[in-house]
């Protein structure tokens, strides 16, 4: 008897890899998100049924064709020929009969058969787990990665389990918890983030709130004051947002801005200075305090500092400025901000996105669609990171891993590029740990996918273009750092691009 195995299933390789082993290099496999086949356990085929065309019954009224073309019925005398096709018939159906009753024995759990099929399954299995160590030793460290967002997906914690531990093996630093180990790359310190967002998703902490994760406010500010000076990201926003409403506002007697992410509020001295030299137009500002803000007191305490600070840099500019606050816990607070006179049809809603966490993002984003319904702004400003755009269709987790991978390791990569190139490569380190790592970690642990869900879309507004000034304002703005930055135009949104593919985007509404 001879037992036929079929092949074990073999793990198809995602990505290509160029150079070092631990470059992210992803192919295009990523972009068309292809399915990966993991090692599973072999199985022996065994036919359960007959085929039809291979076998027939045997009757005593079967009809035998004669070669004249005339039938006979099969009780007449055979001949010789004859006689040898029913030997030869009577040998196949006893050969399927001891093969049916081989298959009885083995379903059945016949002791002895059952010990055979078990060695040959632990070849099998031997063979497998072979595959399965060639796969983990040869693949780099996005393959790794992409494998465990595909295993968790999935809710294969084994094979998840098996993968972070490699990735444990290959992350110096990992073992000890610390990303930043003098050993490790920078390559290394992304696969760090991406790993440790994947051991909490696996971990079931997804509910939880990241603050204790992500940095304070008061040891993020250098780290972000770094990133803005040497490198294009906050500028980019800033100017790009400031021109637009510049451009809007220029028939109005004064300029109200509704920030529902005020923070520390540096975006707004830029805008302050045109508006002094454009003749001291009055400037009100009014920051949105959510109940989030409120059970944060370091969130809570940058308001009134953010207050005073821009209220001196007013003075010193001589221009008319306010500042006031408008505490926001539900939506009678809007419309009473609405009917008070504060706000109507001349403000100017503005919502920046980017320092934010994943889990506050998407309140954020939230809070923003409930704000423009009510508040009916003459333009909206929206600055977002490319992967958490407001209006992106929320894909399955593993195909949104990919993409904020690519996303992080580009930005890794121009953050390099301007802090090494300045001398400042040393300065790195914080902002990765600062902005960077707790970003990516909240995300994989925290994102939601929605079966064929849609992005959200600003109800009433549609995207408005951007001037030609604006677009060479960022332009020449990206041609000041490294040459790897660009300017991508789209329908009402601008993108800050890295090797063209865009990064951070500013998009400007206004209502239909």
């Amino acid at each position: 008897m001879v037992l036929t195995l079929s092949p074990p299933h073999c793990v198809h390789k995602l990505y290509e890899t160029t150079g070092s082993s631990r470059q992210f290099v992803l192919s295009e496999d990523i972009i068309q998100m292809e399915t990966m086949s993991y090692p599973c356990s072999p199985l022996i085929p065994f036919p359960t049924q007959h085929e039809e065309s291979s076998y027939l019954l045997w009757s005593p009224q079967v009809v035998i064709p004669l070669e004249n073309g005339n039938m006979c019925n099969g009780d007449a005398d055979p001949s010789p020929d004859q006689q040898q096709q029913d030997h030869e018939f009577m040998d196949i159906m006893i050969q399927e009969a001891n093969r049916l009753l081989l298959q009885d024995d083995l379903s059945n759990g016949d002791p002895l058969l059952s010990g055979f099929d078990q060695r040959l399954e632990g070849q099998e299995n031997g063979s497998l787990l072979a595959v399965q160590e060639e796969f983990m030793e040869e693949s780099s460290l996005s393959d790794l990665l992409v494998a465990g967002a595909r295993a968790v997906e999935a809710q294969d914690s084994i094979s998840a389990s098996a993968i972070l531990s490699r990735l444990d093996d290959l992350i110096p630093g990992v073992p000890c918890r610390s990303c930043h180990h003098a050993a490790a790359s920078s390559s290394d310190h992304l696969a760090c983030y991406f790993a440790r967002g994947l051991r909490s998703r696996i971990s079931g902490a997804r509910a939880e709130c990241h603050l204790a994760a992500a940095p304070a406010p008061e040891n993020r500010m250098p780290a972000y004051r770094m990133l803005q000076e040497l490198s294009p990201f906050i500028k980019f926003a800033h100017f790009t947002g400031n021109q637009a409403i510049l451009e809007a506002t220029a028939d109005d007697t004064g300029v109200h801005v509704v920030d529902l992410n005020v923070g520390e509020g540096v975006q707004w001295a830029s805008l302050m200075s045109d508006l002094a030299r454009h003749g001291g137009k009055p400037f009100h500002l009014t920051a949105v305090v959510t109940t989030d803000d409120d059970a944060d007191s370091a969130a809570a305490g940058s308001h009134p500092a953010a207050a005073r600070w821009l209220s001196e840099f007013a003075g010193s500019l001589n221009l008319p400025f306010r500042y006031s606050s408008l505490h926001l816990r539900s939506e009678e607070d809007l419309r009473g901000f609405t009917t008070s006179g504060d706000g109507g049809g001349s403000v100017i809603v503005s919502c920046d996105t980017t320092d934010k966490s994943y889990s506050s993002l998407i309140r954020l984003q939230m809070q923003l669609l409930g704000s423009v319904k009510i508040l009916r702004p003459k333009l909206v400003i929206l600055i977002e990171q490319e992967p958490f755009r407001i209006d992106r269709s929320l894909a399955p987790f593993a195909e949104f891993f990919c993409e904020v991978l690519r996303h992080f390791a580009a930005t890794l990569e121009s953050l390099e590029s301007c802090f090494r190139d300045g001398g400042y490569g040393a300065c790195l380190g914080p902002v990765e740990k600062e902005t960077l790592g707790p970003t990516i970690e909240d995300a994989v642990r925290q994102y939601e996918p929605l079966a064929g869900g849609a992005g959200a879309e600003l109800e009433g507004f549609r995207a408005r273009e951007l001037s030609s000034f604006n677009v060479a304002q960022g332009k020449m703005l990206a041609g000041l750092f490294s040459r790897g930055f660009g300017v991508v135009q789209e329908e009402g949104r601008l993108a800050l691009c890295w090797n063209s593919r865009p990064l951070t985007s500013v998009s400007v509404w206004s209502p239909v």
